[in-house]
């Protein structure tokens, strides 16, 4: 266009600023194809679009771009290529006859938004050309120039003078902008008289038009070709077209318009009358929809106190997508903070292992120890002996809260034989997991524990493990012992530590905690035995308040009777 003329250099981020507002465009104008006017992802980049513009301008002044077939220049310098006929907006202009595009201060997003809807799509045969499209959008900071213009004789002189042709394409745009608009048309008076039944189908009309959704058309028409079309090729080519529009709504956060897109997919794939290969290209499409884009963009929205979704299609996706996408539908319960959707997404994962607990064994090792917590849960809701097999597995994580977690499932369990995996906690390093396993055992009353933790009271370190702990120990030595432990509670109560006064109190009081639990007369009779051995002092105060304690009990009992 303006190759005859002496450019001068471009400064580096003026030509980076106009690259950007082209980027900007071009983005715009695919999303303006794929989003409804109402979507935030088409209007943050019109406002992205529109900031960059006003910025530009006030800084720079008017942004002027020469057209060629497949190029768009500023100064000289390339700003935008793409030899593509149907997807190149240089070359949308330059058929028509533009050969230069300027933008004004003052340009609005309205009127950008309203160039790229011209520019921005390939044009049926039966539209008008871009420049009538252009005029008739009366845009008033957007002008063109086009092949006619150059025409005028100051354009055609050869003179060497920059200043002159400069001087000549200001007349000319000067002349475009004050041009007066055609007069209105008049519509004869006659045409716009109805009659009261046309009035109540226009009124009907129009209503049905306004409840219409652009993106339902879309979706329907593009099942239909995908229902339809027996060319292999050309299935792959609109199942991926369906794959990425389901892809873009997750992304937009239109989960029911996605979850549209997924049924369909689904459906078709189950057909009996689909072939393998159109199987694995649909199978393909729903198993790309979450990703870790899509993940993170759905857990932003799903934790946003403004969140719109709905739990139910929400859950019904995830489902549809199903094991193919496991692995996602796992991170995004790792991601997510809201307990209401961490419980839905447990809900699915349940549902899609229960005939298959397997597939969750990868996520068993995850360094996230929350994570695994929750597929513990899964794995424990799933409840089949399977995928009790893999929580075992997991009792010497080395994550206490994890092996807390499955000390919660086996106390919630009625699975008798997984009860003896008790056991193993009264030897783990962390103490409240021991007394939590211990409490357990004495409040189920399971006498296969016995044995394990008579060994613990006479084990060598017993003395070393905190109060709370023995005294849970000899609780549960009364409560599943019985008259069995008395002998050895016997020798608690008697023994004598004529230099440890304090590990004699300790040892009495922790006979009196089991034989609280005995509560017979067997175990009064021990009890007045070693009062009358202690002499006075602390010890022989606390066996007075146990033979008071039990005698009270029995005379209540008596009197209830």
């Amino acid at each position: 266009m303006q190759q005859g003329v002496e450019q001068q250099e471009v400064g580096k981020e003026e030509l980076a600023s106009v690259t950007q507002i082209i980027l900007a465009m071009i983005k715009t104008s695919k999303a303006l194809r794929i989003y409804l006017p109402n979507n935030p992802v088409l209007i943050g980049f019109i406002a992205d679009l529109g900031t960059r513009m006003t910025l530009h301008l006030a800084r720079y002044g008017e942004l002027t771009l020469d057209v060629e077939p497949f190029t768009l220049r500023y100064q000289g310098a390339q700003v935008y290529e793409n030899k593509d006929p149907k997807e190149s907006m240089a070359s949308r202009l330059h058929a028509d006859g533009i050969r230069t595009m300027f933008f004004d201060q003052g340009v609005e997003p309205a009127e950008i938004v309203a160039f790229l809807g011209v520019v921005g799509f390939e044009r049926p045969s039966s539209d008008d050309d871009v420049v009538t499209q252009l005029w008739e959008r009366n845009l008033q900071h957007i002008g063109y120039l086009t092949e006619d213009d150059f025409s005028d004789p100051y354009l055609l002189r050869e003179a060497g003078d920059a200043d002159q042709q400069q001087e000549a394409l200001d007349r000319i745009r000067e002349a475009l902008v004050h041009q007066p608009p055609p007069a209105p048309r008049m519509i004869p008076k006659h045409l716009l008289m109805l009659t009261a039944e046309e009035e109540a189908w226009l009124r009907k009309a129009v209503d049905v038009e306004g409840r219409c959704n652009g993106l339902d058309d879309v979706i329907g028409i593009l099942a239909g070709i995908v229902s339809e079309v027996q060319e292999l090729e050309l299935f792959a080519d609109f199942t991926a077209i369906l794959g990425n529009l389901t892809v873009n709504l997750v992304l937009a956060g239109d989960i029911s318009h996605a979850l549209k897109l997924a049924r369909f997919l689904d459906r078709l794939q189950k057909l009996p009358t689909t072939e393998p290969e159109q199987r694995q290209l649909l199978a393909a499409a729903l198993a790309a929809v979450l990703s870790d884009a899509t993940v993170e963009v759905l857990r932003v929205a799903l934790d946003s106190a403004e969140a719109s979704i709905d739990y139910v299609q929400l859950k019904e996706l995830l489902l549809i997508l199903g094991i193919p996408s496991l692995r996602a539908i796992c991170e995004l319960l790792g991601r997510v903070e809201k307990l209401k959707v961490r419980k839905l997404i447990v809900e699915v994962l349940v549902e899609l292992g229960q005939e298959k607990p397997a597939v969750f064994e990868p996520f068993l090792s995850d360094p996230r120890w929350y994570l695994v917590r929750n597929v513990v849960l899964i794995l424990s809701l799933i409840g089949t002996p399977a995928a009790l097999k893999m929580i075992l597995g997991l009792i010497t994580h080395r994550e206490p809260r994890i092996r807390r977690e499955v000390l919660g499932f086996l106390e919630r369990t009625s699975d008798a034989k997984a009860k003896t995996y008790l056991l193993k906690y009264l030897r783990d390093e962390s103490s409240p997991l021991r007394i939590k396993a211990l409490q357990v055992l004495t409040r189920e009353r399971l006498p296969f524990a016995l044995k394990p933790i008579m060994a613990l009271a006479g084990a060598d370190d017993f003395q070393e493990r905190p109060p709370e702990e023995k005294k849970e120990i000899f609780l549960a030595l009364g409560e599943l012992g019985r008259e069995s432990v008395l002998p050895m509670l016997r020798e608690q109560l008697l023994k004598r530590y004529w230099f440890q006064k304090g590990n004699e109190k300790e040892s009495v009081q922790l006979a009196v905690l089991a034989l609280g639990r005995i509560r017979n007369k067997a175990a009064l009779e021990l009890l007045e035995e070693a009062r009358g051995q202690k002499k006075g002092g602390e010890v022989r105060s606390m066996l007075d308040q146990a033979i008071a304690s039990h005698t009270g009990r029995e005379r209540n009992r008596g009197g209830t009777r």
